[in-house]
């Protein structure tokens, strides 16, 4: 049996990001009221963070390895430039809240939930290229 092919984990990975990332947000707003909820939030935003690494490495592999639909080419860059600008917004969050804890707190929930919105629209671009253009999709 032959494995498949890696690029084919990246459409796994991407949920762990969002679901981390967008999950932390909400922990990070009820973490206003309840400890708890704020040590979760941070937690889930480290491990969003490397999840969202761990799928970034395995967009970049399948954007070298998948079958190219020629009509995606730009819907593939803006999905790579998001995917880039995902990574960084978050570890910039990531490193404020280990470096700074809890300070600016409104500030920091603001910023995480505008990153939200950057992954979100990556997380789009991507289902368009699936969706629209077929890439990745088998065809016999």
């Amino acid at each position: 049996m032959t494995p498949p092919p890696l690029y084919l984990l990246h459409p796994v990975a991407v949920h762990f990001p969002i679901a981390l990332l967008i999950a932390g947000w909400a922990a990070g707003v009820l973490g206003r009221r309840h400890e708890a909820a704020a040590s979760a939030a941070s937690w889930l935003l480290w491990a969003g963070t490397l999840s969202a690494w761990a799928a970034l490495g395995l967009g970049l592999l399948a954007a070298k390895t998948a079958p190219h639909v020629p009509s995606a080419w730009e819907t593939l860059n803006l999905h790579e430039t998001l995917g880039w600008w995902t990574v960084g917004l978050f570890t910039v969050l990531s490193l404020w809240r280990w470096r700074l804890g809890r300070k600016a707190e409104v500030y920091f929930l603001a910023a995480w939930l505008a990153a939200c919105g950057v992954l979100l629209a990556t997380g789009y671009q991507g289902g368009e290229l699936v969706f629209t253009h077929a890439m990745g999709v088998a065809t016999e």
